[in-house]
């Protein structure tokens, strides 16, 4: 499944972390650098487990962790509505 921010979402990167700010809602949600990547890779049209892989071999981290670590963002940014999966409304 692909992913894709939402549209009333403005994403802004500072360094390696990133704002994305609900225009909307007036609410904003911090992601550092490793949770930048993660969401960047999405949106570079990378699956869940593909970018879930990539994160794991760009940190060396065991795969376990990024797997569990990254779902529990994931659903947050859906859960939130941050992001959408692509061709669904949000």
């Amino acid at each position: 499944m692909k992913y894709q921010l939402a549209a009333n979402i403005s994403l802004t990167q500072v360094d390696d972390e990133s704002v994305l700010l609900d225009l909307d809602a007036g609410t904003y949600f911090g992601l550092n650098a490793v949770g930048t990547s993660f969401l960047q890779l999405l949106e570079a049209k990378s699956s869940f487990p593909e970018a879930v892989s990539t994160v794991q071999s760009q940190y060396d981290a065991p795969a376990e962790q990024v797997q569990h670590d990254l779902t529990e963002l994931l659903t947050t940014l859906v859960d939130q509505g941050l992001i959408t999966r692509r061709g669904e409304a949000p």
